[in-house]
């Protein structure tokens, strides 16, 4: 695993970070300077008020004296407390003794007791106060000394002799000042240890680069130690060491950037140091190290030395070293724990520099990214937003070539943008088909894989893989997933040719949240390509709905004013016939105009035959009332005019006959009349269920219209939400501070995306909603036309029941001729008797006037009747 390297870049290199000026710092430095590192407070006991007090050689003292002090407190009370009791009765004795001998009178022996008491009690209390006195001074000694602890003077001791128990409380009350002043001067040298420390550390974090750091790391702690030479030696990822900082003093040689590859280290000694090892050397000639490692040391002069681990993340990345070159050196304990504090610092104060220096890169990143997404997002068509991408990252990881690789449906990819430095080989437009891709690495990079390969010929590639990338002359190569709507449509690759590169991770992170942002780009240009192919359709659509209703509108105008001529009586105008439902109805008004144009002109002539025949028989009928009236007046020419009047008879029957047939072929033609209009009435119902037929196709296209509304509502809905998601990660951004800025302006444009999103929906809505309009005027248009072919229908009714009652004035001329054709029977019969009958002359002349008459008033009435229906046949423009 390679190790981590300090980053000492001079170009890194800033003033620091809080703005400490040069004269502070090298206040700073002389207070930490000027502090030295004793090894211990002074132990000695010095003179003490109380020692005064006990002999200080226990020798010199009398034989009783250390007879006494030899004995235990218990026996010392047991004997002083016998002796008290014991005295007085011994006193009283002796004197008791003394004065039995002699004659006394009782008043001396009065005085003598009350002087012998007196006198015991003075002995006894002396003796008493002695014996006190002794026994409580180790006890006030004791006391004092405590006290005089309590107060700070911990240099305070008893001389303590004998085995009693104060003997042995004195002793532990010197054993107790001894510990505590030993914990004073430890915590004395720990608190000056931890300023020096504290002040060190102050001064290392006032810098923000590792190259500053170090430098006054070395400086500080050369000057605490007062040594000969502070460095710190660096390891690469290879463990090959490289002097990257020194403070030497002037007469020693300098080992600033030598480099140092010792294979036993790599070997035995990284996890030790990884560990936290200290190494202690006080003479590097005494410390039994190898002929290389002396001479390793020997060029720099060093005699005694001190290393200790640096660890930046818990990982080893150099040791600082502290060398006497002017002789062996004892390292004192204090100055071991001091330089290991110190070595722990300095691993600390770099994990921050380092903290600040990865943070300043994130947000340089960001803003990086920001901008690329900004000026990717000003861009429509993906050609443009891929190769504003490729631009942009190249200058940002300042590689030597970054391209697109997209796939098609067969996993085939090509090179569709590149952006590649001119010393180069292009890979534009180049095809790799890589059948091991879509076998293995497919579902890998779709699930976020991305790959770092900081040497192709160092990475374990299969050799056909080699041969692929060897034409352009790639060394080290990233790898980045594109996605779209989920789905992998390509990779994001950047190349180094120039040689290996260890990419670091704050690049990999650069460049996938970039890969990322160019899928989301993607997606919202083919999210607004679809949209405005959408309203490109949708206008498009709403210009054939208006041409539709445009040409239905004009075909109705027109059908409804051949319609109302037709209305009106003329059977010669004919409706244009046209594609669909319109043209199908304008065919069959035509089929029914050209039939009824048929009956009328059938009635029409079958009224003028009428007119014609029923004109004859009334001039006949006149001529037939003269002859009457002539054979009235002459009666003597009757037998001369009988024959006349016989050829005039048949004549008129004759006529009669002929008016008879014709009779009955009007009835016939009255009665196909009637049936031609109710296969009229019927052909109008039926076109009366096809416009009721079309309105409902046309109200199901509103129907449809209504489908596209919520269609619209849906889209209104997601741009609704798209827009809270975007409040939301504005909110989320706004919260996250600077280093939410770039998503927050991604957010804005989501948010603006789905305004104008919204906004096209109410456009397309808006579209929508005329053509509902429109198709509710074309439905209301269509109701209007079954009414006027309902209105037709009635017409129809009305001219049928006009020939119903051709039909019955028909038969009644069918009655009439016949009864014509049985008068003039009866008239012939007449003519043949008229030469046996002369004297009924004139009763038949009158019956015969009086016939003539009769029939007469039927033919006007039948010729008014005939009048009639030719007048309303009139009406009909046929021709």
């Amino acid at each position: 695993m390679a190790t981590p390297k300090l980053p000492l870049d001079k170009k890194n290199v800033q003033t620091p970070a809080n703005g400490m000026n040069s004269t502070a710092a090298d206040d700073l430095r002389s207070n930490v300077g000027n502090r030295t590192l004793p090894d211990r407070l002074p132990l000695a006991p010095q003179q003490s008020p109380l020692s005064s007090e006990f002999p200080v050689n226990p020798a010199s003292q009398p034989l009783f004296q250390s007879i006494w002090q030899g004995w235990s407190l218990k026996t010392k009370v047991a004997l002083v407390a016998l002796a008290i009791g014991t005295a007085p009765v011994l006193t009283v004795g002796a004197l008791s003794l003394t004065l039995s001998d002699k004659t006394i009178t009782r008043q001396q022996l009065f005085w003598t007791l009350l002087w012998g008491t007196g006198g015991t009690i003075a002995i006894v209390g002396g003796l008493g106060r002695t014996l006190a006195d002794r026994a409580t001074r180790p006890i006030l000694s004791a006391t004092q000394a405590i006290e005089s602890i309590g107060r700070g003077q911990l240099t305070t001791r008893l001389n303590v002799s004998g085995t009693d128990e104060l003997a042995i409380l004195g002793n532990n009350i010197n054993q107790m000042a001894g510990q505590i002043q030993s914990l004073l001067s430890t915590q004395t040298i720990e608190a000056e240890r931890a300023q020096r420390l504290r002040d060190i550390t102050l001064l290392m974090t006032k810098f923000s680069t590792p190259e500053d750091i170090l430098k006054t790391a070395v400086t500080e702690i050369r000057q605490v130690l007062e040594c000969d030479r502070v460095l710190v030696y660096q390891f690469d990822q290879n463990w090959v060491g490289t002097i990257v900082e020194e403070s030497v003093a002037a007469r020693w040689p300098q080992a600033l950037h030598a480099e140092i590859d010792d294979p036993c280290f790599r070997q035995n000694w990284v996890e030790a140091y990884t560990k936290g090892r200290v190494q202690v050397t006080p003479d590097i000639y005494a410390a039994g190290l190898t002929e290389c490692h002396l001479k390793q040391l020997e060029p720099f002069a060093v005699r005694a030395n001190l290393v200790a681990p640096m660890l930046v993340e818990q990982k080893l990345v150099g040791l600082l070293i502290a060398h006497q070159c002017s002789g062996p050196r004892t390292w004192k304990t204090a100055e071991v724990d001091f330089f290991t504090q110190v070595a722990t610092q300095i691993g600390l104060v770099l994990e921050r520099s380092l903290y600040l220096q990865r943070t300043e890169e994130a947000r340089r990143e960001a803003q990086r990214l920001r901008d690329i997404t900004l000026l990717m997002s000003q861009f429509r068509t993906p050609t443009d937003i891929l190769k504003t991408a490729v631009v942009e990252i190249r200058q940002a990881l300042e590689c030597d070539r970054v391209l697109v690789y997209q796939f098609d449906q067969n996993w085939v990819g090509t090179v569709v943008e590149e952006s590649v430095a001119a010393r180069w080989p292009q890979a534009l437009h180049a095809e790799i088909d890589d059948p091991c891709f879509r076998q293995d690495w497919v579902e890998a990079y779709t699930k976020g894989r991305v790959q770092a390969t900081p040497d192709i010929y160092a990475a374990g590639l299969t050799e056909c893989h080699l041969k692929e990338l060897k034409p352009f002359a790639v060394r080290a190569n990233l790898v980045a997933p594109m996605l779209v709507e989920q789905k992998l449509i390509g990779l994001l690759i950047a190349h180094q040719c120039s040689g290996p590169r260890d990419w670091k991770t704050t690049e990999v992170d650069f460049f996938t949240q970039v890969a990322t942002q160019i899928g989301l780009v993607l997606e919202r240009s083919l999210y607004l390509q679809r949209t405005e192919e959408a309203r490109r359709e949708a206008e498009i659509l709403a210009k054939e709905q208006q041409q539709q209703k445009e040409e239905i509108q004009f075909q109705l105008i027109n059908l409804l004013s051949e319609v109302e001529a037709a209305s009106s009586g003329d059977l010669m105008v004919r409706a244009d016939i046209t594609a669909g439902s319109i043209g199908t109805v304008a065919d069959i008004f035509n089929s029914l105009i050209e039939s009824l144009r048929d009956v009328v002109l059938q009635v029409k002539q079958s009224t003028n035959r009428v007119n014609e025949e029923l004109g004859s028989d009334e001039a006949a009928m006149r001529t037939l009332a003269d002859d009457s009236l002539r054979q009235a007046k002459k009666i003597q020419r009757m037998l001369d005019a009988v024959e006349e009047m016989s050829q005039s008879i048949q004549a008129v029957a004759s006529s009669a006959n002929q008016a008879a047939t014709v009779a009955r072929q009007a009835s016939e033609t009255a009665q196909s009349g009637g049936e031609v209009v109710d296969t009229t009435v019927q052909s109008i119902l039926h076109l009366r269920d096809t416009i009721a037929e079309t309105a409902k196709k046309v109200k199901r296209l509103g129907e449809s219209s209504q489908q596209i509304s919520k269609v619209i509502s849906l889209i209104n809905q997601i741009a609704l939400q798209t827009n809270l998601l975007a409040i939301n990660a504005s909110i989320e951004a706004a919260r996250a501070g600077e280093e939410g800025r770039g998503f927050a302006v991604v957010a804005e444009e989501v948010g603006e995306l789905a305004a104008r999103s919204a906004a096209a929906t109410k456009d397309i809505e808006q579209i929508v909603e005329s053509i509902q309009r429109e198709t509710n005027e074309v439905v209301s248009a269509m109701e209007m036309g079954t009414a006027q072919v309902v209105e037709g229908t009635q017409r129809a009714e009305n001219a049928k029941q006009s020939l119903g009652q051709i039909v019955q004035v028909s038969q009644q001329i069918d009655e009439l001729v016949q009864s014509i054709s049985q008068a003039t029977v009866a008239q012939s019969k007449t003519s043949r008797t008229v030469n046996i009958l002369m004297q009924e002359i004139a009763k038949v002349s009158e019956a015969m006037s009086d016939s003539s008459r009769q029939i007469s008033n039927s033919l006007q009435e039948t010729v008014t009747v005939a009048q009639h229906l030719q007048a309303s046949v009139d009406t009909f423009k046929v021709s």
